[in-house]
């Protein structure tokens, strides 16, 4: 009689642990079995285990092949697909009719794909990462793969499975992410990430720079590290207390260096949320704005240097019009005094010196205004003061008086004409005032035949304007461009016929542009001239 082999005597171990066992329910269940009973039993007992582990072999593959994220394929040692999920026609583009029963190769065509499914047919479990056109769409996906063989079986069969998830949408938020943090890697301002419980987390290399951190002492503090305590508490509890920010934030503050000096920056703070659109972290943008507080603090500086300068020069301009106008004033009513005491002793020829003393005060007189006028609005200092008036009753009781005796003076006709009733305007009285005597000044000094005349009316847009029509020597087509520029006149030099300085018409218009008045000129040499004035609504 041959000896038990090693399987015989396995089983005949088996057999004792389970008599063992049957020796125990019998007590337990006060039974007999006989040596039948026993390979019954034994039988049942290894048909139940298969059983159940058949089961949850079933249940698992049936969880497993039914799940909606990954996409499984079965194919055997020919390569042709034996069955598939749901997901796997999803993510190829195919229908099961399109895949089943069909050679995998002919699915694939990434050359990574088809060395994965290669390597896994020789028994090796492979992965792998690469594009794939879907047929149905030509929409490219990026999808990662497993590949693994079972061993063959007592046929030399086996069967292989791939399974497949797509991760083209992590995929591109990755390179989205490797680009955006790129960007901030790069960018000239200071990016700085903090969690919800305010930890810092990301910086870029300008925060670096700018901060003297390096990442290994910045990253894990909190982001109160960088609080000033030369804010305002008010700045330093949104910023630094606050776990999140209901609209972004921007404003200037302080923050604190490595060196625990203050740098004051401008920073731009918003609140990330995640696709479900809870907060998860904020992210700050900021500007090192040193050299822009350095700039503001010396304009700061020359603009108080600037308005001590004009306080001194319209203080300068005021001195200076009361000590040149007042012994002018003196030797002109001094003068006249004079003449009224000898008036009918005199001969004509002293008639008319004092005749040439008067003209020639009214004219230094009149050149002090102008200047010293002038000299006002160039440094700014004038005092511009908006009321409502009405022009013509204004300018009438002004200016009509004097003129008429001026023009009567050179045997000329002076008229004043209104087309119109609605004459109230909103101005500065006294600059517009000076466009009237200016413009009237030239009338009469360069009108030597006919007529003056100065028309109230309004023009197709409903504005009032204000002609002033001469018939005077006129201005050459040559020089109205440069006719109100200051100091210019059309004849300059010694041999020039008229008086005066050329500020009255540059004065005229810095007044014009002042009230928003539109000023015009039409002439034509030897015909006249018209200067209209435009008043805004």
């Amino acid at each position: 009689m041959s000896s038990p082999n090693k399987s015989e005597i396995n089983l005949l171990i088996q057999i004792k642990e389970l008599k063992k066992k049957l020796t125990y329910m019998e007590v337990m269940r006060g039974e007999k079995f006989d040596s039948n009973e026993l390979d019954l039993v034994k039988l049942k007992l290894e048909i139940d285990k298969n059983r159940r582990e058949r089961n949850l072999l079933e249940k698992r593959h049936e969880l497993l092949y039914s799940q909606p994220y990954l996409g499984i394929v079965y194919f055997d040692e020919e390569r042709t697909v034996l069955d598939c999920n749901q997901r796997f026609t999803e993510i190829v583009g195919y229908n099961r009719e399109g895949i089943i029963g069909h050679n995998i190769i002919n699915i694939f065509e990434n050359k990574d794909i088809l060395l994965s499914i290669s390597k896994s047919l020789d028994g090796f479990a492979t992965t792998f990462e690469g594009n794939y056109l879907k047929s149905s769409s030509e929409e490219k996906v990026f999808l990662r793969g497993h590949f693994i063989t079972s061993p063959p079986d007592n046929y030399g069969s086996f069967i292989s499975v791939g399974v497949f998830d797509d991760i083209t949408t992590s995929k591109k938020t990755e390179v989205e992410f490797k680009l955006l943090a790129n960007s901030f890697q790069n960018i000239n301002e200071c990016v700085v990430i903090s969690d919800s419980d305010n930890i810092i987390n990301y910086v870029n290399n300008a925060f670096i720079k700018l901060y003297g951190y390096s990442k290994e002492e910045i990253l894990g503090k909190e982001l109160k590290i960088l609080r000033s305590l030369n804010n305002p508490k008010k700045i330093n509890d949104e910023v630094y207390q606050s776990k999140k920010f209901s609209t972004p934030w921007q404003g200037t503050l302080l923050n604190v260096k490595k060196d625990g000096s203050d740098i004051p920056i401008f920073l731009s703070a918003a609140t990330i949320k995640d696709s479900k659109g809870n907060d998860y972290a904020r992210i700050g943008i900021i500007r090192d704005i040193t050299n822009e507080k350095k700039i503001e603090e010396e304009l700061i500086a020359a603009k108080t240097k600037a308005e001590l300068s004009d306080k001194i020069k319209t203080e300068f301009l005021g001195q200076m019009s009361h000590e040149i106008r007042t012994p002018v004033n003196i030797i002109l009513n001094v003068s006249n005094m004079i003449l009224e005491d000898h008036y009918f002793d005199a001969d004509e020829d002293t008639l008319s010196t004092f005749s040439i003393l008067d003209s020639a005060g009214k004219r230094i007189i009149r050149t002090i205004d102008l200047i010293l006028n002038m000299s006002e609005i160039q440094v700014g200092a004038y005092n511009y003061s908006i009321r409502k008036f009405d022009l013509y009753a204004e300018m009438y009781n002004l200016f009509y008086k004097e003129y008429f005796r001026l023009a009567e003076e050179k045997d000329l006709e002076f008229y004043w004409r209104k087309e119109t009733e609605e004459t109230e305007i909103s101005a500065d009285y006294h600059s517009v005032s000076q466009i009237f005597a200016n413009i009237l000044h030239n009338s009469i000094q360069f009108t030597h035949i006919g007529e003056i005349e100065v028309v109230f009316s309004k023009n197709e847009d409903d504005n009032l304007i204000v002609q002033f029509i001469d018939s005077g020597i006129g201005i050459s087509k040559k020089f109205l461009p440069k006719i109100f520029d200051s100091f210019s006149q059309e004849e300059s030099g010694h041999a020039r016929r008229y008086e005066g300085n050329g500020l009255g018409l540059a004065l005229a218009n810095s007044y014009c542009e002042f009230n928003k008045i539109k000023i015009d000129v039409g002439s034509k040499k030897g015909f006249g001239s018209t200067f209209t004035l435009t008043f805004p609504k």
